[in-house]
């Protein structure tokens, strides 16, 4: 006997039918640690093993970089050229799902410098709409070229979708041609809209490894955050709640999940783990509530790497945890 379907093609998300599709970003440029590319395959491989039906053969659309290279041209940019080529595949197939009846992407991308396409996919699709984003992310993703300690870009998406150039004291001397590629993502998607994102439309949960100036764009702006501290007190439920409710006036959201906001107890197979993250209930319970908001109109999954824990594999945890999530959203 075949297990029983828990995902559907069309599972009701909000109280309205959804026509899920996947879509990969198999590109890890943006990392320090190579192997995220190869998380999204992984994933869905994992999601097949399970012998439930519907992820036999899922709707995927696959955006390859096996064609890009790396390069050290930019060391405060690094990649970048490449990066932005995979964002603009990124952006054609997310908008291609977009562009369908009730269309909902689950977005599975290598490594967080991808996040910025979803943000720019939604925005060229509907550029009058309000778009709220919940990062739910260890990190703050913050930095722009200007102030980043390292270079490697899965560190500056969130920078991109606000538009920041001169936020905080510059650190790094930038060249004209970096500011010019920094300028084009900013610009991302056919529209060629910046910022993509208002600050007071960001919310960041479990965030707990931040630089000083990532610290002081968030106080300046008053960028809504949770931290672990925060969810200890309140229960992730609170935060849940409180969530939606700061994001109430906001006409779509986007929900970024990347896998280091777990707790690496659970297993370190991501670039960049930080101690504190949410247990596997709070994820299922947090994920599983913001995907049941009728305003949610996509969701990334980010920041697997099969080649850093192959004792306790992050594809087959986020495998469980995806299972999890839909039953509750789909029900």
């Amino acid at each position: 006997m075949k297990p029983k379907a828990i995902f559907a093609i069309t599972p009701s998300l909000g109280g309205f039918v959804k026509n899920v599709k996947f879509v990969t970003i198999e590109s890890d440029f943006g990392a320090g640690k190579k192997g995220a590319k190869l998380g999204p395959q992984a994933l869905l491989n994992q999601l097949k093993k399970t012998g439930i039906e519907d992820f036999q053969n899922p709707s995927v659309s696959r955006v390859s970089a096996e064609d890009l290279s790396s390069d050290n041209l930019h060391p405060f940019l690094k990649n970048i050229d490449s990066i932005i080529e995979v964002q603009k595949r990124a952006i054609k197939e997310i908008s291609s799902v977009l562009e369908e009846k009730n269309p909902f992407p689950i977005i599975l991308s290598g490594d967080h410098s991808n996040g910025s396409s979803p943000i720019a996919a939604i925005k060229n699709m509907y550029p009058d709409k309000r778009l709220g984003v919940i990062w739910i992310d260890a990190h703050a993703d913050l930095h722009n070229p200007f102030s980043t300690p390292s270079g490697n870009m899965h560190g500056l998406p969130l920078a991109a979708a606000l538009g920041l150039k001169h936020e905080v004291e510059d650190k790094n001397e930038i060249t004209e041609k970096e500011l010019e590629l920094w300028q084009d993502l900013l610009e991302l998607g056919d529209k060629k809209i910046t910022p993509k994102i208002n600050f007071e439309d960001l919310v960041f949960i479990d965030l707990r490894d931040t630089e000083e100036d990532e610290e002081d764009l968030i106080n300046k702006h008053h960028i809504k955050w949770f931290s672990p501290s925060d969810r200890k007190a309140k229960g992730i439920q609170a935060i849940l709640n409180e969530t939606l409710a700061y994001l109430d006036a906001c006409d779509l959201i986007l929900i970024s999940f990347d896998v280091d906001s777990l707790d690496p107890e659970i297993s370190i197979g991501t670039g960049t783990p930080v101690p504190q993250g949410l247990s596997k209930e709070e994820a299922v319970i947090l994920l599983s509530g913001l995907l049941k908001s009728p305003k949610t109109i996509a969701w990334e999954i980010t920041e697997i790497n099969p080649l850093l824990d192959r004792t306790n594999p992050m594809e087959e945890i986020s495998s469980e945890l995806f299972l999890k999530i839909w039953n509750m959203v789909s029900n």
